[in-house]
């Protein structure tokens, strides 16, 4: 037979906690408690802080879509400058700013920080002043998404009205 691993895991959140809101989760517990969750024993301990991307933040859509849960190293909170083969090799940080939280690539300029959205996101670059207007936290290092089910809660900007082709294959 084999024996039940528990683990720590948030058991109540903060009653604050906006899901449209991209959020550093571990400020965002009230409450851990022990579950037997035998696969997350892994990422039991203090190494890493947990995120989570909220319904309207497309910062790093399509790549990172809403909803998405990021597991960050915040020993690892350096931008780290370079050229990157892929936008897979290109490391995401998350970043607290004055506000909120967001995901996003970054390059830093002197003391200017450039938070760099996905291509393909409706969302403009920011450029904010590092430390003072943006902290990077650390770097995403691991992430849990649901594939297929997510459909924003209101259209995208700049999107058209979703055709009848669209629909059906919904």
């Amino acid at each position: 037979m084999l024996g039940v691993i528990m683990v720590e895991v948030p058991t109540r959140l903060d009653p604050a906690f906006d899901p449209r809101r991209s959020e550093n989760l571990s400020r965002m517990v009230v409450q851990w408690g022990m579950v037997p969750l035998a696969y997350l024993a892994k990422f039991s301990g203090d190494k890493y802080v947990y995120g989570y991307i909220g319904s309207e933040d497309f910062t790093m859509y399509p790549l990172l879509p809403p909803g998405t849960f990021l597991q960050v190293d915040e020993n690892r909170n350096k931008v780290e400058a370079g050229m990157w083969r892929s936008e897979y090799e290109r490391p995401i940080y998350f970043v607290e700013t004055r506000d909120g939280y967001t995901c996003s690539w970054c390059d830093l300029k002197g003391d200017q920080i450039i938070l760099q959205p996905h291509p393909l996101s409706p969302v403009a670059a920011r450029m904010l002043r590092h430390p003072q207007e943006a902290e990077v936290i650390g770097r995403v290092v691991g992430i849990a998404l649901k594939l297929g089910d997510w459909l924003p809660v209101a259209p995208l900007p700049d999107s058209k009205p979703e055709s009848k082709e669209h629909a059906a294959l919904n």
